[in-house]
C-alpha cells in the first residue's frame, strides 16, 4: 500500500511537471511575423527601397535597394531560413522594384508636380498560436495615411482614403489574390516557422542584472533594475517589498530590446515618494535560463558623513603641518647662524696671526 501510494504520489507529480510545461509552452506559443516595405520615389522614379523583418517585433533580416541584398542579423537565423529560401527572398524583393515604382505611379498620378517625392508604405504580417494561424494583415500608406488593408481572415479590403477606391478593383484581381495567399503562406508563415522551429540553435544565456539607486534632494528615491545578455527574449522583471506586493511609485519600462550580440537587455525603474526610506526593496527577475526567479536587492542608502568632524580635522592636520614647518624654519635658521659665527671666529683669529696687530695677544693666548 505504502510503495503504491509513493508510486502515485510520484506520478502526480510528474503530470504536474508536464502539466506546467504545457503551460508554458501554450504561453509562449504566440508570434507575429512583419514585414515593412517603405519606398520613395517620384511618379516616375523609384529612388530607394528599405524592407525590414521582424518577429515579436525583433527584427531578423532587412532588403535594400541601394545593394539588392538581404542581411540576416544572426547566423543562425540564416542557416534556420536556408539559404535557397533567402536567395529566393532576394531576387523576389529586386524583381518587385518595378511594382513599387507602379503602385507609387499609380496613387500620384493626379499629382501636378511630377518631381515631388513621395513615401509609400506596405506592412504585411501573420500571427500563429502554435501551428495555428490566428490572422494576416496586408495595409497600404501613402506619405503617412492609411489607404486600404485586408484582415484575410475577413478576406475582404477595406478602403480607408476615398483615393483608394480605384486601387481597390487591382488588388482584387485574381492574379493579385493568388500571389497575396501565396506570399503570406510561403515567405511569411513559411520562414517564421523555420525560424522558430531552430531557435534552440541559438545559445540560451541567463540575464546579468545591475540595481542601482538614487537619492533626490527633494526626498524622491528611484531605483533601476536592468537585465541585459540574455536569450531566449521572453523575460519578467517586477519590483518587489519585503512580503507585502503593493508598490506604490512611479514605474517605467524601456521594453525588450535588442543588442549588438543578437542578445537582449530590459530596464524598469521605479519612483518612490517622499518619506519612503527605500529600504527593503528588491528586483526580481525571472527568465528561463533561471531555476528560480532571483531576487536582487536594491542598495540601501549610502551613510551621511558628519562634515564638522571632518572639517576640524583638516584644520587640526593643517595647523600642525605649518607648525612644524615653522619651527623647522627657525631651526635651520639658528644652526645656519652658528655655523657662520664659529667660521668668523676662526678666520678673525688667522688674520691676527698674519698681520701682527693688536690681536697677538689674544693669538699668543691661544698659543699658550
Amino acid at each position: 500500500m505504502m510503495s503504491w501510494r509513493k508510486e502515485r504520489g510520484l506520478f502526480s507529480s510528474w503530470l504536474l511537471i508536464v502539466v506546467l510545461f504545457a503551460l508554458r509552452e501554450i504561453q509562449t506559443a504566440h508570434h507575429k511575423h512583419e514585414a515593412k516595405h517603405t519606398a520613395v520615389g517620384t511618379s516616375r522614379t523609384l529612388l530607394d527601397l528599405i524592407s525590414v523583418g521582424l518577429i515579436d517585433d525583433i527584427q531578423w533580416a532587412s532588403y535594400y535597394k541601394s545593394n539588392h541584398q538581404i542581411t540576416v542579423k544572426a547566423a543562425w537565423i540564416a542557416e534556420a531560413v536556408g539559404t535557397n529560401l533567402i536567395e529566393e527572398m532576394r531576387r523576389l524583393m529586386q524583381n518587385h522594384e518595378g511594382d513599387f515604382q507602379f503602385v507609387l505611379h499609380y496613387l500620384t498620378r493626379n499629382d501636378t508636380k511630377t518631381e515631388r517625392n513621395h513615401t509609400l508604405q506596405i506592412h504585411c504580417n501573420c500571427e500563429l498560436d502554435g501551428d495555428i494561424q490566428l490572422g494576416s494583415l496586408v495595409k497600404y500608406g501613402l506619405d503617412g495615411e492609411d489607404l486600404i488593408q485586408i484582415d484575410m481572415l475577413e478576406g475582404q479590403w477595406v478602403v480607408l482614403n476615398p483615393s483608394a477606391h480605384i486601387f481597390k478593383s487591382i488588388l482584387e484581381s485574381a492574379f493579385w489574390t493568388e500571389v497575396r495567399k501565396r506570399y503570406n503562406q510561403r515567405y511569411c508563415v513559411g520562414a517564421m516557422q523555420k525560424i522558430l522551429q531552430n531557435s534552440s540553435m541559438k545559445e540560451n544565456l541567463p540575464p546579468e542584472v545591475y540595481v542601482s539607486r538614487r537619492d533626490f534632494p527633494n526626498g524622491t528615491i528611484s531605483f533601476s533594475c536592468t537585465a541585459t545578455g540574455f536569450y531566449p527574449p521572453s523575460i519578467l522583471l517586477h519590483w518587489k517589498k519585503g512580503t507585502d506586493g503593493a508598490i506604490w511609485g512611479k514605474e517605467s519600462s524601456s521594453g525588450t530590446l535588442p543588442n549588438s550580440d543578437d542578445t537582449f537587455y530590459l530596464r524598469i525603474s521605479l519612483e518612490i515618494l517622499p518619506g519612503d526610506t527605500g529600504t527593503g526593496y528588491a528586483c526580481v527577475v525571472d527568465h528561463s535560463q533561471l531555476e528560480t526567479p532571483a531576487e536582487y536587492p536594491v542598495p540601501e542608502k549610502p551613510p551621511q558623513w558628519n562634515l564638522w568632524p571632518v572639517a576640524l580635522s583638516i584644520v587640526l592636520a593643517a595647523i600642525l603641518v605649518i607648525s612644524c614647518f615653522v619651527v623647522f624654519t627657525k631651526w635651520k635658521r639658528r644652526k645656519s647662524g652658528l655655523e657662520g659665527y664659529v667660521e668668523y671666529e676662526e678666520v678673525y683669529i688667522l688674520s691676527g696671526e698674519h698681520t701682527g696687530s693688536g690681536v697677538r695677544g689674544s693669538a699668543s693666548k691661544s698659543h699658550l
